[in-house]
């Protein structure tokens, strides 16, 4: 564990040195960054224009849904997301074979090896709107209800790693990954819309989006939890079930997808 913690530094001190070394490009993907949430804001005040609410949520709750979405990206995209992206081109120019000679665990070093700093932009402009719909909102946030947001937030880190890592440990198999990669990022940003929306058409889509594709504990569970409106208790032992379930999937479909690879010089 230590030698992990260790060699997890220094792939921090390299990306740090890599940013130093490169400013400009650092500096212009942070804009592009802002550029995206600034955007995504603009939207939110059209459609608040025309109406209070969008079921049920008012503006500040739909803005810190929204910067709760935004923290979540910007942390999974600064730790280890753009790493998960990377594997289908690891897979076809062969360098994966390094990867696995190096005598250390393959799926902490291939979903740690980089840092997204340049995520960092993302991250402190989505604090920044979560802060915004706080103040903004009447509802008063409990010591309770912020250690269920923080507690439903760590397990929605931990249940989109691991998504993330059974669709692209897929590339061990499939050629070409990257649309299947667009069409999950894509699927994501579906966490920035209330769960409730899905109400009008049955319990069956919430359910789907909750307990079979968990994307309602991305934004919508954690808010729910900040705001004390989790009524049923079975949210918080479903958060950390799905958590352990997903990652152990993750982890063992890893494992045997190692033990299928063929050498890319075989």
């Amino acid at each position: 564990m230590r030698r992990h913690l260790r060699l997890y530094a220094a792939f921090w001190r390299n990306c740090i040195r890599q940013v130093v070394e490169y400013r400009a490009n650092f500096f212009s993907n942070v804009a592009t960054n802002f550029g995206w949430l600034f955007t995504l804001i603009l939207f939110l005040k059209l459609i608040y224009r025309n109406t209070q609410a969008v079921a049920g949520w008012t503006e500040p709750e739909m803005f810190i849904l929204v910067g709760t979405y935004s923290v979540l990206r910007g942390i999974t995209d600064t730790i280890f997301y753009n790493n998960l992206s990377q594997l289908p081109e690891q897979m076809r120019l062969g360098t994966m074979d390094f990867v696995l000679l190096r005598p250390v665990n393959s799926q902490f070093f291939m979903s740690l090896r980089y840092v997204g700093l340049d995520n960092l932009g993302q991250l402190v402009g989505a604090v920044g709107v979560l802060v915004y719909g706080l103040t903004q909102n009447h509802v008063h946030v409990t010591p309770s209800g912020l250690g269920a947001y923080v507690f439903l937030m760590i397990c929605a880190v931990m249940i989109f790693y691991s998504v993330s890592l059974l669709v692209m440990t897929l590339s061990f198999w499939l050629i070409k990954l990257e649309n299947l990669f667009i069409l999950l990022d894509t699927f994501y940003s579906m966490a920035r819309t209330p769960i409730d929306v899905f109400r009008a058409f049955g319990r069956g889509p919430q359910f789907l989006l909750t307990y079979i594709i968990p994307i309602a504990f991305f934004a919508a569970m954690p808010v729910k939890g900040l705001f004390g409106r989790l009524t049923d208790p079975s949210i918080m032992a479903a958060a950390v079930g799905l958590s352990v379930v997903f990652f152990i999937l993750s982890t063992l479909f890893w494992q045997y997808a190692c033990r299928s690879y063929a050498s890319a010089s075989s």
